[in-house]
Order: C-alpha cells, then sequence, then structure tokens
C-alpha cells in the first residue's frame, strides 16, 4: 500500500481557506461551549443542566433521567450535579 508523506503545508495558501475558517470557528464555538459550562454552579437545575449536557429539556426529562442520571431531591428542589452529568455520559459512551 502507497504511503501519504506531507512536510509541511502552507494554510495561509487561498485553496486552505475555507477549511481554516471552519477549523476557526469550531474552534471559537467549543471554547464558548466551555466557557458557558465553566460559569454553571457545581449543583444544577434542570434547565441549567440541559445547557451544560447540551441537551433538549425533554431530552434530559424524558432520556436521561429515565436511563440513569443521578437527580438529587431536597425538599422538592432537584438539583443535578456536574459530576453526574459527566459521570453519565462517560458510562454511555459508545
Amino acid at each position: 500500500m502507497a504511503k501519504l508523506q506531507i512536510d509541511s503545508v502552507d494554510l495561509a495558501d487561498e485553496a486552505f481557506r475555507p477549511l481554516v475558517l471552519l477549523i476557526t470557528k469550531s474552534v471559537g464555538e467549543a471554547f464558548e461551549l466551555q466557557k458557558k459550562r465553566k460559569e454553571l454552579p457545581e449543583w444544577m437545575n434542570k434547565n441549567q443542566a440541559c445547557e451544560y449536557c447540551n441537551v433538549a429539556y425533554n431530552t434530559l426529562t424524558k432520556k436521561y433521567i429515565p436511563n440513569g442520571l443521578k437527580v438529587s431531591i431536597v425538599d422538592g428542589i432537584e438539583r443535578i450535579s456536574k459530576q453526574s452529568c459527566d459521570e453519565f455520559l462517560k458510562d454511555h459512551e459508545i
């Protein structure tokens, strides 16, 4: 099988402009999402947990919670920890 070797690429080349713009946009969006996630409290209400997990409210309440996302309830007040969200998502990796 033939081996492809590239010693260098000049991303300033106009042919790479769409790729550079796509990468720049994707990286910017990833940093913004991470910034928003860090600003959320450790113990979140369901709306905040939706934002943290990047899912809709129905997805959280009808899929995530019934499938094991842990919710703490104290005197009727529901909270979901960042750690619980992270563990739930990690447990469901394929």
